[in-house]
């Protein structure tokens, strides 16, 4: 469009003649005067305006432009009512438009689209499939830019997951397949077993690993009866012949096979547009953008003065002041008190499918109506926004879900939305340095906090449930991806927080109080009062200069078609601006790729060059999770095995816990230890905390459960998943008896025959000093007899451990947390000391001079 004359898009809107839209506002005018002074010839352009400023308009203007200029025009939506709604708002100007959903496509309409005569509303599915009925479009308008992530990275992404069925069966085999490999992943056993807990890092298998067994994984794919569902069908042909060149990782949900970065640049329907434009209320940086898509570089469209606020109503976020997890008793009370405050109407945004079922189950327990809202089936938001009551349940649905008006004004964030997929799990618990997560994680929250506040009229109350999430919001690369807009919600919600459950309850209560006054613009729940002066705030860090997607996305894409050297050059480039931006792990995560682009050409001298890559990367390396697995990696490539150990498991539970409680660490441990020296229920509650503290997972069963255990710990081994079942028994120190015991036995049985291939054994917490000569022989060979004092000295010799590599850590990057891993290492037990404290204890008991023995002395 570079030789058309320059558009006016005021003129162009009073010639539709609209009666209901008859004039530009003032931010609409603003980007379209940008986009028709600079922009008619940008092939990729990100507009961001705030939520209720009215983008949709916008956007059709831009699409009847486009039309009067020769160009097909493709918009894209998240779902099909979004795509339903822009219809109606494209019938109200008067564009002409055609629909389009799977098997509905018409003749006439397809020809209207493809003669550049009607607009092609549809949503991302639809345009972005492997075998899509519209063909590619000179323009394409990305709505909610952010969800085009999920259809683009699935057309390569062979998702297998762990459920009941013949996908269960066929994750098993994979599972299988490199357990008699290798055991260099100690997160195996318990994923193959199923006992590991859905908080569980997922694994990356090293390319050398992928490798030895990618043959029989595609024979398991194509002889498994799920080849032929929707599910795989669709993915495995493009997968197929590009198997050595995939990131493989293996969660306790799933398995993703997957290029590093979607190859969108390689996909028609995006390549042969003339022009792609993005639209959010919260696009974020645009390296990261481009990241997402995996496509070429994306230019921000910025208006000559800042773009005014979006009406949105009033919104008030408050935080769980407390270090109880979202699903423990206090917190979720608390949750449904304001549910039925709201009327019993509340939606659940959920980080994971895995913790949307934990919520459901929870939910139905509590005899509360649940409608869960899954992928393609989005009308069940319509059923519930009919229905009188009830708790719309849905997973990783920050964007495009809207829930304006009475349909909602309880809004629950159960968990930081840090993490959608596999990969980005991954990132969070081995790449601790790579700001692109936290800058999702802002744009994510700021998504939430739009779903019930669309227009002037709503007001709506949003409460995170995640312990957490006051330590995340005050992270500095989590509040560069917040908008201005939204700063005074969350600056608010940071001062209630300070006040902990009495603020929490008291900003609660007056707002269901206030529930029917008319909102107004500076409402408390939408700014909060400056007490300080005004001061112009730290500058932009060096991170938010960087600036690396172009070349990590060609390096993916190169990998993907077999363009080794050039993968290699890429990728390289990519690690050298993260080494400039200080992101030290997520560097070496792009010297793995560059690895692997050298071992996958397959001559001797790439496998050479392979191994000198990684040597290059760990020799001086932080001694962190991710560089220690590197190094087993350089160990793998020169033939020898290097041997893994529990290091790795400790050190991620609490580098996570570290990320989680912030400044609240300390008050965290404290709170555990005064559990352990408590009541009964109290004590239970303890050895949960303990449980993180030494690596495991902790958790307590419902008692709904056949011969509940007071406590179950689960962890894995390179060699086994492990289980151990606690019985806690209080009151006077005398000898433990034989009842005791035989409680315990019938425990381990019924756990043994859930997880036949875990070693499960039991653990009696008691006051008692001596055993009863039956109780010791009932509990020889199945459970370790435990004094009470031994708990407790385990308790403060690891939180002892814990605060003193909290102290060394300092502003946590990489280099910090390998210089105190080094130091605290060396004060920690040997190796599998766990497995071997909480072994049988042939009728003798555990005291607490037998752990501070394992223990080396400081």
């Amino acid at each position: 469009m570079t030789h058309a004359a320059v558009p006016d898009f005021d003129q162009r809107l009073t010639a539709f003649g609209s009666t209901r839209f008859t004039q530009l506002r003032q931010g609409q005018r603003q980007v379209l005067t940008a986009y028709a002074q600079q922009h008619r010839d940008t092939a990729d352009l990100a507009i961001e305006m705030p939520t209720g400023e009215g983008k949709t308009l916008l956007a059709l203007l831009i699409a009847d432009y486009a039309l009067d200029q020769g160009w097909s025009v493709a918009y894209l939506t998240g779902t099909r009512q979004l795509a339903q709604r822009v219809e109606e708002e494209a019938n109200a100007l008067g564009l002409d438009v055609v629909r389009f959903a799977a098997k509905d496509y018409g003749g006439a309409k397809l020809d209207d689209y493809h003669q550049a005569q009607a607009v092609g509303v549809m949503n991302y599915w639809v345009y972005f499939n492997s075998s899509p009925v519209p063909q590619p479009a000179d323009m394409v308008i990305f709505d909610d830019a952010h969800l085009a992530e999920q259809p683009l990275s699935g057309l390569q992404t062979l998702r297998i997951p762990d459920k009941q069925g013949p996908a269960s069966e066929l994750y098993q085999t994979i599972c299988e397949l490199l357990a008699a490999h290798t055991n260099a992943y100690p997160g195996l056993q318990a994923m193959l077993e199923g006992t590991a807990q859905s908080s569980t890092p997922p694994e990356l298998l090293s390319f050398k690993d992928w490798a030895a067994i990618a043959t029989p994984v595609r024979d398991a794919i194509e002889e498994s009866p799920l080849i032929d569902k929707d599910e795989i069908k669709y993915v495995w042909p493009a997968v197929r012949d590009h198997l050595s060149r995939c990131g493989v990782l293996i969660g306790p949900s799933g398995i993703e096979i997957r290029p590093y970065h979607p190859p969108t640049t390689l996909n028609t329907w995006y390549s042969q547009a003339k022009q792609r434009i993005y639209l959010s209320a919260t696009l974020g940086s645009m390296d990261d953008l481009q990241r997402r898509v995996g496509g070429s570089p994306i230019t921000q469209l910025e208006p000559a003065q800042s773009l005014p606020p979006g009406a949105t109503g009033e919104r008030l976020l408050v935080l769980n002041p407390s270090s109880e997890r979202p699903f423990d008793s206090t917190v979720l009370e608390w949750a449904l008190s304001q549910a039925r405050a709201a009327g019993g109407r509340a939606a659940w945004l959920c980080a994971s499918h895995s913790e949307a079922d934990t919520l459901q189950e929870a939910l139905t327990e509590a005899e509360e109506t649940v409608y869960r809202l899954r992928s393609g089936d989005d009308a069940i938001v319509d059923i519930w926004s009919r229905a009188a009551s009830g708790h719309l349940v849905t997973a990783g649905r920050y964007d495009g879900l809207d829930l304006a008006g009475d349909v909602c004004r309880l809004v629950i964030i159960v968990s930081i939305p840090q993490a959608s997929s596999e990969f980005e799990r991954f990132v969070v618990a081995y790449l601790g340095d790579a700001s692109f997560m936290r800058h999702r994680v802002g744009q994510r929250i700021t998504q939430a906090l739009g779903r019930a506040n669309r227009d002037a009229t709503d007001r709506s109350l949003y409460l995170g449930l995640d312990p957490s999430f006051a330590q995340v919001l005050a992270d500095p690369a989590v509040r560069k991806s917040i908008p201005e807009s939204v700063t005074p919600t969350v600056r608010g919600a940071l001062e209630r927080y300070d006040q902990g459950w009495e603020g929490t309850l008291r900003a609660c209560e007056a707002f269901w109080e206030d529930s029917k006054r008319t909102p107004h613009p500076s409402a408390p729940g939408e700014q909060s009062p400056s007490r300080r002066k005004a001061r112009p705030g730290r500058g932009t860090s060096k991170n938010g200069e960087m600036s690396s997607s172009d070349a990590e996305v060609s390096a993916a894409t190169d990998l993907w078609i077999g363009d080794h050297t050039s993968a290699a050059v890429k990728a390289r480039e990519a690690a050298a601006q993260l080494i400039a931006a200080e992101e030290t792990e997520h560097a070496a995560f792009w010297r793995y790729v560059e690895a692997h682009a050298h071992f996958d050409r397959g001559r001797a001298q790439d496998l050479a060059a392979a191994r000198e890559t990684l040597d290059d990367v760990t020799k001086n390396g932080p001694r962190t999770a991710w560089f220690r697995r590197l190094a087993r990696t350089v160990a793998d490539l020169e033939g020898y095995e290097r041997p893994t150990d529990d290091l790795d498991r400790i050190f991620l539970a609490w580098d996570e816990w570290r990320r989680e409680a912030g400044v609240r660490l300390d008050r965290a441990l404290s709170k555990g230890r005064t559990f352990l020296t408590g009541n009964h229920d109290q004590q239970c509650e303890g050895l949960k905390v303990l449980a993180r503290l030494t690596g495991a997972s902790g958790e307590r069963p419902p008692k709904r459960e056949q011969s509940a255990t007071d406590c179950r710990w689960t962890w894995s081994t390179a060699k086994r998943a492990e289980r151990r079942v606690w019985e806690v028994k209080t009151g006077k120190p005398n000898p433990l008896d034989r009842e005791d015991v035989n409680q315990l036995l019938g425990q381990i049985e019924v756990e043994t025959r859930r997880s036949a291939k875990t070693r499960v054994y039991g653990c009696l917490l008691t006051p008692a000093t001596t055993a009863k000569h039956d109780a010791a022989e009932a509990a020889h060979d199945k459970a370790a007899l435990i004094h009470h004092g031994a708990v407790v000295r385990l308790y403060d010799l690891l939180a002892d451990r814990l605060r003193t590599y909290d102290a060394l850590c300092g502003n946590g990057n990489a280099e910090a947390r390998g210089d105190a891993r080094t130091k605290i290492e060396s004060l920690l037990p040997k190796d599998r000391w766990l497995d071997q404290l909480l072994s049988p204890t042939r009728g003798n008991l555990i005291t607490a001079d037998h752990v501070t023995a394992i223990f080396p002395s400081t």
